[in-house]
């Protein structure tokens, strides 16, 4: 059965309401479920692209902070796990949280702008998160184990700013690239997971009207 987004004065006598959580949970149920793959490509993989995208500039941007501060194996897994892996589980988390049921449930007759809503979201945990939580992950590090002399941020915080911005300065215009590319890529996942929806709407409403064709068929058969 096709999910129809409908006001009660529209609902046929025969059709089953749902709330909005049961609604979310009966389409994605039947997604997860779809045989075809190819058809809810988009929609099965769009999340994993978003995390794996994530995971990616956190391990780039936070290597780059920690050669400039010389940390070599120090630190690493305490340094990559948070920066790489927080990132990557909120990218998938909160697209899944806050674009999936809006898209379902069709809450916004705006496609582009929940396309803009996924876009800003994981441009901010995909690239903003990472470039803040890697230089102050590295800072830290290179005070702990003694590998670079880095200013305390309570006594020379103005120096500190500084080194932050001549170590993030040669990096600065592909920061900027990778901010627009994940902008991009929230906005090419969302359009994927829509045309995923609506296929597979369009599909059940197809099978749906076929098998009422059968049936009306079959009782005007049983009447003759």
């Amino acid at each position: 059965m096709a999910l129809i987004k409908a006001n009660y004065k529209e609902i046929p006598k025969d059709a089953i309401v749902l709330s909005e959580a049961e609604a979310v949970n009966y389409q994605l149920k039947i997604l997860f479920n779809w045989k075809n793959q190819w058809e809810i490509f988009g929609f099965k993989y769009g999340g994993i692209f978003l995390s794996c995208g994530a995971a990616i500039t956190g391990i780039y941007v936070n290597n780059h902070y920690r050669q400039k501060v010389k940390l070599h194996t120090f630190g690493k897994i305490t340094s990559y796990l948070p920066i790489c892996v927080i990132p990557s589980i909120l990218a998938y988390f909160l697209h899944f949280q806050l674009i999936i049921p809006d898209m379902i449930l069709q809450k916004t007759a705006c496609p582009v702008c929940l396309e803009l809503r996924s876009s800003a979201i994981q441009a901010t945990v995909g690239c903003l998160m990472p470039t803040i939580l890697a230089p102050l992950s590295s800072f830290a590090l290179a005070h702990k184990y003694g590998t670079s002399d880095i200013p305390y941020i309570h006594q020379e915080p103005k120096k500190l700013f500084q080194l932050y911005r001549k170590i993030t300065k040669p990096i600065g215009n592909l920061l900027f690239a990778i901010f627009v590319g994940h902008a991009l890529l929230g906005s090419a996942v969302t359009y994927a997971e829509f045309r995923s929806i609506n296929k597979v709407n369009q599909k059940l409403a197809e099978l749906e009207y076929t098998l009422e064709q059968t049936s009306d068929e079959t009782k005007s058969r049983n009447v003759m």
